[in-house]
């Protein structure tokens, strides 16, 4: 039996590890590195690993070497669920209580096995569904989709053209973000202060649209614009300096990992073989990018017009997207459109964005780090833009309600 931790620790860095996937081994390696820095008094690592095959799902304290380690059997979960994820951390709240709290989401990765989503599918009762539909969604970026609820939402939809649309937005924008914001409402409430690093280990994530949803429970965020590799963060560098400096700010642990991040993969970089990208936000700071980025967007919408519009796809065009062309450096966006405008109002507004995005100890980006020439001018932050239609799920995200950005992107694709 386990028993409850009598004294706060300083820090408790909680992981959930969603690997019932093909990723599953990068869980087990990652599990490793935690072991070779383990727990100590100051700093508690718990993890929740969903394994595959039939390991089922176990939460660990993590213990040097594995020496000791308190392991709890929880069977087969759905780390899909976000009230397995909650679970999770309402356990180590009350097991392990802590001045501060980290919360690292390892996603889904690999994704959704078809059966998963003909599961999904059959519960929910699919219109105009046949099982062949589950594997070509599992071939899409839908793959990815984190929470199960958002996975049924889609498959709620009454036919399976209007699902195949929606399988970009599925990925880490429209609908896991209505979700993650839900989620983190409850993790403030169970913690009874706000989550002082939320960290996504995960693909996609720094978008102002995740941050923004985030912003009201979450302090700092630190999570990649761009896809991550398969050997995702480097736990045992990270833990081991947080091990030996538990006073460190939360800015400072953020500014850790994404320079850890990029180190670790500086001879993957160097080869050719991939971009990557990592950032750190303070969302508590976040108005310094969405009030001006708001006055954009509201003039970009009374201005729109076939010039703009071609203005905006020259600017998208030179800039680095992520996500099928749906998510855009928000940075590099706005410097490659001052270059295509004639307009000085839009230049001016542009400007205040791009200013905005410049990082420090004092601005929202605290840390951005990049590496690969697609990723050369990218500052960290990606910002939802396509050009084939808006997703009918993006008007719900806060983002969207509160700045017009939606409004904007309607008027554009319009007038594509």
């Amino acid at each position: 039996m386990e028993s409850i931790q009598s004294e706060k620790a300083k820090w408790t860095f909680m992981v959930y590890l969603a690997g019932d996937n093909n990723l599953s081994t990068a869980g087990d390696n990652d599990l490793e590195e935690m072991r070779q820095v383990g727990s100590t008094d100051d700093v508690n690592i718990v993890v929740e690993f969903d394994n595959a095959g039939n390991l089922g799902t176990n939460r660990y304290h993590i213990r040097r070497d594995g020496a000791d380690e308190d392991i709890m059997s929880l069977g087969e979960t759905d780390s899909g669920d976000p009230n397995v994820l909650l679970d999770f951390v309402i356990w180590a709240k009350e097991t392990y209580p802590a001045e501060r709290y980290a919360l690292v989401l390892w996603n889904h990765g690999g994704g959704w096995k078809p059966s998963d989503i003909d599961s999904i599918a059959q519960d929910v009762g699919a219109r105009d569904y046949n099982v062949r539909e589950a594997s070509v969604r599992a071939a899409t970026s839908l793959n990815r989709t984190f929470f199960r609820t958002s996975l049924e939402q889609v498959f709620a939809l009454p036919t399976s053209l209007e699902r195949e649309i929606c399988s970009d937005d599925g990925t880490s924008h429209s609908l896991d973000t209505i979700e993650l914001g839900k989620a983190l409402d409850i993790v403030q409430d169970t913690l009874e202060q706000p989550l002082d690093l939320l960290g996504m280990d995960a693909c996609l994530m720094n978008n102002l649209e995740v941050a923004y949803q985030a912003a009201p429970n979450v302090r700092y965020l630190v999570a990649s614009e761009d896809l991550e590799p398969n050997d995702g963060w480097p736990y045992d560098t990270i833990l081991q300096k947080l091990v030996d400096n538990p006073d460190m700010t939360t800015a400072e642990l953020g500014t850790t990992i994404v320079k850890d991040y990029l180190k670790s993969y500086e001879d993957y970089v160097a080869s050719g073989h991939r971009n990557v990208t990592q950032a750190a936000v303070d969302l508590s700071s976040i108005a310094q990018v969405t009030q001006p980025l708001g006055v954009f967007g509201a003039l970009l919408t009374e201005r729109m017009d076939k010039d703009l519009v071609s203005n905006l796809w020259w600017a998208q065009r030179r800039s680095a997207n992520f996500n099928r062309r749906t998510l855009w450096d928000l940075l590099q966006f706005c410097q490659e459109f001052q270059q295509e405008t004639e307009d000085d109002v839009l230049k001016t507004a542009a400007e205040d964005v791009i200013t905005a995005l410049q990082k420090g100890s004092d601005h929202y980006v605290v840390a951005e780090e990049h590496g690969g020439n697609a990723v050369t001018h990218c500052g960290g932050i990606t910002i939802y833009m396509p050009n084939d239609g808006v997703s009918q799920f993006y008007g719900g995200l806060e983002f969207a309600k509160d700045f017009g950005w939606a409004n904007m992107l309607q008027a554009y694709n319009e007038t594509l």
